[in-house]
């Protein structure tokens, strides 16, 4: 009974604290709704060549071109386009007058071209036609928010990981709604490929081609484009997954937005000779659209530290700059520890290789290593690589000497936040201990008083164990590096029975159990950190020893 009743009491508590994401996601999906074309249906016009025209006088309601074909001669199959440009306000069609062959095809183009200017945003006429944009419009956002919960839950299981995922529906179907419904300007001039180049800098390629189709489907809805249309745009938006990888540098962005305006170029010339069999002027101006679309790219780049204020993201821009020895954290590490920043430099280094290697954010793991023992700058000189030839901890007891080694962690934490570095810098700090004991002072505690009881874990970090491959990386890293300066001339063999040693110790004292990182990619992190350390240490051959002479 009491176990009914907590369970129903969790589920309360569940379906409220889920209450607000839900509440975005209908917000999204009205937002993006109500900036629909109203759908109106009205009467079919019908009209044919050779026959008079019945309806009303049908004069142009804007400026517009059509292109006409005509035979080059009779009997002859090759035709030759001319353009007719109407001005708004022109009579096209009177009642009663006969519709010769041009002149159907000014009618077809005319009324295939016209923009239905009123949307739900300024009528309620259906609602019936709104539910029905409703349901597609939820299909598709609902799609996006599952995939997004199914392979990053941790990082958008949140109100403000929801935000993000519609945030990019709800701001391009605004501009695709300004757009089509603003005279003079063209759907191909919307970057769309904006959305794509900025969620790069924070997550994978496919979450941001997924965001981009989504994107690309609502605009195309909203703005009434034809097939054509949705297949530049996913195109294009595919190849700048493919070939955006840094926005950090500037010679690369150009160089990618320069391919994406080149792929826009290929594949209307594409559309337009199947559309027509040939390039005829009116085609012209959607590749005078399609560069100020290119252009426009380049706001991905102020909106990238937009972005990242808004939804609490950390982006390569931002960790590049953090890396910067400059910073003003590091500036004093090098000061007050020199020797910790020395550790911390190398830690980065074996951290970097190792991450590259995997694939795994080798710029977020090679920044983290730089700041993971800031902490260490309340007591410097309690640290084996600053202290100046005397153990300070000769003269206070074991628990006190735990405390101070344990306390680094805490007071990097309190540093970092400080300091406003980004969460994601603080997990490191946290977690590059995972829950292991300060195993030195701990035994020595046990050997010098075997008879007193005490608190284990007054020598044991207090975590949490590492999650990402990032975090286990610069766990291991800074282990191994710690533990290989106490060698003196090591051989190969020497850094290698160390290392092995240290990684079974982490994995029998359960620190990696929470870890993304497989065991075939910890093989590699292991093997390269043996590479590295071997050349650091400037390990050489090692000669078979001479056979003695009754063995010869």
């Amino acid at each position: 009974m009491i176990d009914t009743i907590e369970a129903k009491s969790s589920n309360k508590i569940f379906n409220i604290k889920n209450l607000p994401k839900l509440l975005v996601v209908v917000l999204a999906v009205t937002i993006i709704c109500l900036l629909f074309p109203e759908h109106e249906p009205s009467k079919k016009i019908e009209y044919k060549v050779g026959y008079n025209w019945e309806n009303n006088d049908l004069y142009a309601d804007r400026d517009f071109s059509v292109i006409i074909q005509k035979p080059i001669q009779y009997g002859v199959d090759s035709l030759i386009e001319s353009q007719v440009n109407y001005a708004k306000g022109n009579l096209i069609i009177y009642k009663g007058q006969y519709v010769s062959n041009p002149l159907k095809q000014t009618i077809d183009q005319y009324l295939e071209g016209v923009k239905v200017k009123k949307s739900f945003l300024y009528s309620s006429r259906n609602i019936f036609y709104f539910l029905g944009y409703f349901i597609l419009t939820a299909l598709i956002l609902g799609a996006l928010i599952f995939y997004a919960l199914k392979f990053f839950t941790n990082d958008f299981n949140s109100v403000k990981g929801i935000s993000f995922l519609v945030f990019w529906p709800v701001i391009f179907s605004f501009i695709a709604f300004s757009v089509s419904n603003s005279s003079g300007l063209n759907p191909y001039l919307i970057p769309f490929c904006i959305a794509p180049i900025v969620i790069l800098n924070f997550y994978d390629g496919k979450l941001a081609l997924i965001i981009h189709i989504v994107v690309v489907l609502l605009s195309s809805f909203i703005s009434g484009q034809g097939y054509e249309f949705t297949f530049l745009q996913i195109l294009a938006g595919l190849v700048t997954v493919l070939i955006v990888n840094e926005t950090r540098y500037w010679n690369k962005f150009f160089l990618a937005i320069l391919i994406i305006l080149g792929t826009y170029f290929i594949g209307h010339l594409g559309l337009a000779l199947i559309n027509s069999g040939s390039l005829v002027s009116n085609e012209y101006n959607v590749f005078v659209w399609l560069s100020i679309n290119s252009l426009l790219l380049l706001l991905a780049y102020p909106l990238i530290p937009l972005v990242e204020k808004l939804f609490g993201f950390t982006s390569t821009i931002t960790l590049a700059e953090l890396a910067d020895m400059n910073k003003p954290l590091l500036k004093e590490l090098s000061i007050k520890a020199p020797g910790t920043l020395q550790h911390s430099m190398q830690v980065a280094n074996l951290c970097e290789s190792a991450a590259v290697k995997i694939g795994a954010n080798s710029l977020l793991v090679k920044t983290a290593a730089l700041y993971h023992d800031i902490g260490k700058m309340a007591n410097p000189f309690y640290f084996i690589e600053n202290s100046k030839g005397e153990n300070l901890h000769d003269k206070i007891s074991n628990f006190e000497s735990a405390k101070i080694i344990i306390d680094h962690v805490i007071e990097g934490k309190k540093m970092a936040v400080k300091a406003k570095l980004p969460k994601v810098l603080i997990d490191f700090i946290s977690t590059h201990h995972g829950t292991t004991r300060v195993e030195y002072f701990y035994r020595n505690q046990k050997n010098q008083e075997p008879d007193r009881e005490f608190d284990e874990t007054l020598f044991r970090y207090p975590g949490p164990k590492p999650t990402t491959k990032e975090q286990t990386i610069l766990m291991l890293a800074d282990s191994i590096e710690a533990a290989c300066k106490s060698l003196k001339s090591p051989s190969g063999s020497d850094l290698d029975k160390l290392i092995d040693g240290i990684v079974d110790y982490k994995i029998k004292a359960d620190q990696l159990s929470n870890s993304e990182l497989s065991f075939k990619e910890l093989e590699i992190c292991i093997s390269e950190f043996k590479s590295l350390l071997r050349s650091i240490y400037h390990v050489r051959i090692e000669y078979p020893s001479e056979k003695s002479t009754s063995q010869q």
